[in-house]
This record gives C-alpha cells, sequence and structure tokens, in this order.
C-alpha cells in the first residue's frame, strides 16, 4: 500500500505523468476491446491480417465503412490502428521484461562481486554502447531478416547495456553497507544476499 501512495503522490505532483498514464490507460482499453472495436471480419481466421476492400492502387479518404480511410491496396487504417495497440504492448512488455532481466542480472553480478568479473562484463557493455543505437539496430534488424522477433532483438540488444550500467552503479554504492557485510557474516549464500538485501536497496522508484 505504501509504494502505490508513493507511486500516486508522485505522478500526482507531474502532469506530464497524469496525461502519460491517461494515454496509457486508452491504448490498454483499445487493445483489449479491439474485437469489439473492429471485428474481425466473417471469414477472417487471423485477426491481425489488416482487411482489404479490393486492389485499387489509390488510398480512399475516411468514408462510415472505412473510418480512417484505405491505404494503397484498399487495406483499413481503422482496422489496422486498433489491432495494432496490441502488438504495440506484446512489444513493449516482451523488450521492457527481456531488457529488465538481462540489465539486472548482469549489472547485480558486476557491481556485487567486482574485480575481473565486474571488468568483463562492462568492457562487453561499452561494446555494445560503443555503436551508435540506431545504426546497431538497423544491422540486428537486417541481420535477421524482416520481422517483429527481429524489431524486439534489436531493441533489447540496443537499451539492456544502459540498464546494467545503472544497476551496477546503484550496488557498488550499497555493497559495502554494514547490513550487507552482517548478511555475509551469518553465512547467507550470494544469492540470497544479492536478491534480498542488494537489490531491494538498490532498485527503487
Amino acid at each position: 500500500m505504501k509504494g502505490l501512495r508513493f507511486f500516486f503522490y508522485h505522478i500526482k505532483r507531474n502532469p506530464l505523468s497524469i496525461i502519460g498514464l491517461v494515454l496509457v490507460i486508452v491504448f490498454a482499453i483499445i487493445a483489449i476491446f479491439a474485437p469489439l472495436i473492429a471485428p474481425t471480419p466473417e471469414g477472417q481466421f487471423d485477426p491481425y491480417m489488416i482487411p482489404r476492400d479490393g486492389y485499387a492502387s489509390t488510398p480512399e479518404p475516411p468514408s462510415p465503412g472505412h473510418i480512417f480511410g484505405t491505404t494503397q491496396g484498399q487495406y483499413d487504417i481503422f482496422y489496422g490502428v486498433i489491432w495494432g495497440t496490441r502488438t504495440a504492448f506484446q512489444i513493449g512488455f516482451i523488450v521492457m521484461g527481456a531488457v529488465l532481466i538481462i540489465g539486472i542480472f548482469l549489472g547485480s553480478i558486476a557491481g556485487y562481486f567486482g574485480g575481473i568479473v565486474d571488468e568483463i562484463i562492462m568492457r562487453i557493455t561499452d561494446i555494445f554502447l560503443a555503436f551508435p543505437p540506431l545504426i546497431l539496430a538497423m544491422a540486428v534488424t537486417i541481420a535477421l531478416g524482416p520481422s517483429i522477433q527481429s524489431v524486439m532483438a534489436a531493441i533489447i540488444i540496443v537499451t539492456w547495456p544502459s540498464y546494467a550500467r545503472v544497476i551496477r552503479g546503484d550496488i557498488l554504492a550499497v555493497r559495502e553497507e554494514d547490513y550487507i557485510e552482517a548478511s555475509r557474516s551469518v553465512g547467507s549464500s550470494h544469492l540470497r544476499v544479492i536478491i534480498r538485501h542488494v537489490l531491494p536497496n538498490s532498485i527503487y522508484p
């Protein structure tokens, strides 16, 4: 409960956060109710395939049948926008989940153990950070081929080094605290110390 109160307290103090939260909620509602907002045409088995209404090469303006109009090839723009919110959420959750897992795992190991382990992980991180993010993402996407999975892999590869560095820096600040030494002195394993004491005091809102 304290965490929720802390979260909403800071949200209320920042108008931009309120706008962002409202937008996320609106997009979430659209994604959840996509089948009702833009029903899948009868006989179409894949709801993520945008229906088309002909093969004309000229885009059509908005009309009662196509609220946002159509693209070249007569693909329904409104249908694509509504169902695209689901794809966007899927990409967001998968990418951020993977980035957090990789960043926290590598950053924790580097910051907690230090020494040669820290050097190896940080030098690998520096290699990824040495490339311009956009160029690296494009190279990964081209190498893996055009697909949603390629885009997600590219974003993950470009993003995780920054998270690993932040986590490492926070852990370096707390690993020598007295309560960490006390936990080690009673025989707690490295994994237990990291999970129970280091990470909770390193990761904060």
